[in-house]
């Protein structure tokens, strides 16, 4: 697994670890935030994968923003944005992300 520069300040911000008073960097962060179903979840004939994977969703969307609240929260110079999407947020929301990271590359100019 590759980590990135920022992975042990950013997952003490999550984490609820006070290591760091503030980020020194600029943060910008997507969440998809509420999580949504792919299509083939949706599609199965079978009810079971059906009520499972609703199940997981809800669980993933309570973790989900509990993380995306400790950063905001604990990180004050941090855009955290969260978009209604698929897990793989770029994908199910390109045109949102690609804003979201203009405007925040513009913001830094």
């Amino acid at each position: 697994m590759r980590e990135f520069p920022g992975m042990k300040t950013v997952m003490a911000a999550l984490m609820g670890a006070r290591t760091y008073a503030t980020m020194p960097v600029p943060v910008l962060a997507v969440f998809a935030d509420p999580h949504v179903a792919e299509p083939w979840v949706g599609r199965s004939p079978d009810p079971a994968v059906r009520k499972t994977a609703h199940a997981y969703l809800e669980t993933l969307n309570a973790r989900t923003e509990t993380q995306a609240s400790a950063l905001a929260n604990g990180v004050p110079n941090a855009r955290v944005v969260r978009l209604r999407g698929t897990h793989d947020i770029f994908l199910s929301n390109e045109t949102d992300v690609l804003r979201e990271m203009r405007a925040f590359l513009a913001a830094l100019k």
